[in-house]
């Protein structure tokens, strides 16, 4: 009994021993349950590891407490996602879009005026004069705009009312079967009380306003969004400097971060990356870049773009690197610079 019990008095103390050294060992970590997809976060929430277990948090556009998460809507009525026309909320985020005669600005938010007229004369036969969210065609002396708007008829044809030029409409002309003449307006306008003048409405080019138009008796009233000021134009609006913007504007609190954002990105621009955005020569400065442009081109309000001066050609504007170039219609020859007359 002797050597069996010393047998099993060694088994015993092997084992304890093994124990001992067991427990002194690191327990292996948890399981990753965001790798293994064991995890109930939302779809649009992302997984976290933790040493027990782990955590959700919702994905940036989106409320909720992980498990649950729903798309945060940046265009409520109240700020408009910082848009100064439209604005239209996508999930997670927001888009800002402009009404037609306008072109969304670098910074995603602000709308500038599309000049027509820098594009094939506005399809204006002699002259395009651009204005704000629009354009208009002009005849030359003699000539007058048919229904089209955009094609001039000499006045040669003398005896009916809408073709002598006297029926005093400032649209369009209609003859009556009884005889005389009857006015129209084009589409964003509305006949005047005396039946021959047309007034501008909200409809077309926005009323000529930059950013809000409100129609009154007087016509369009124009309003600009949250850190912008109306210039003295009245249609215009300008990004008020930040040092003396001392506005109780509710809008301009609640664009704050909006503003902030812009701002931040603006300063990160650098002319080693896409020329600074700039169409032309870019310089950097202490608060981003600076952009300008050649002799013949002026710099647009977005501080960016280049366009050169071909509100000054009576028919077509060519485009040439620096410089530009009146062309005339057939039938016309070019005198001076930009004006064509009649051969």
């Amino acid at each position: 009994m002797g050597p069996l019990c010393m047998t099993r008095d060694f088994c015993l103390f092997l084992l304890l021993l093994n124990t001992r050294q067991s427990a002194a060992l690191p327990h292996a970590p948890d399981a990753d349950q965001c790798a293994a997809g064991g995890d109930t976060c939302h779809i649009d929430a992302f997984c976290q590891n933790t040493q027990t277990s782990y955590k959700c948090t919702c994905k940036s556009g989106f409320k909720g407490d992980g498990k649950q998460c729903e798309d945060i809507d940046e265009c409520d009525a109240e700020h408009n996602g910082g848009c100064v026309h439209e604005c239209n909320n996508i999930p997670g985020n927001y888009r800002c879009t402009c009404y037609d005669g306008f072109r969304l600005a670098r910074d995603g938010h602000n709308c500038l005026d599309v000049n027509e007229c820098f594009f094939n004369n506005g399809g204006c036969q002699h002259v395009c004069v651009n204005t704000m969210g629009s354009y208009q065609c002009l005849c030359k002396e003699g000539f007058f705009l048919s229904d089209n708007q955009h094609t001039c008829i000499h006045r040669s044809v003398e005896g009916l009312s809408c073709m002598n030029k006297e029926h005093g409409c400032s649209h369009i002309c209609r003859e009556t079967p009884k005889g005389g003449v009857s006015c129209e307006c084009r589409p964003g306008f509305e006949l005047a009380t005396d039946q021959h003048g047309c007034i501008l409405t909200c409809n077309h080019g926005n009323g000529g306003c930059q950013h809000i138009c409100e129609d009154t008796e007087h016509g369009p009233a124009c309003g600009c969004r949250g850190r912008y000021t109306l210039q003295a134009d009245g249609h215009s609006c300008i990004e008020r400097d930040e040092a003396s913007n001392t506005t109780s504007d509710p809008n301009a609190t609640a664009l704050a971060e909006v503003d902030k954002r812009v701002k931040r990105r603006l300063i990160m621009e650098t002319c080693a990356v896409n020329n600074g955005g700039c169409d032309s020569t870019c310089k950097d400065t202490t608060t981003g870049v600076r952009c300008s442009c050649p002799v013949g081109f002026s710099l647009q309000p977005d501080g960016k773009t280049c366009e050169g001066a071909c509100s000054t050609c009576d028919h077509t504007c060519v485009n040439w690197p620096g410089r530009f170039e009146c062309r005339c219609n057939r039938g016309f020859s070019l005198y001076g610079l930009a004006h064509c007359g009649g051969i």
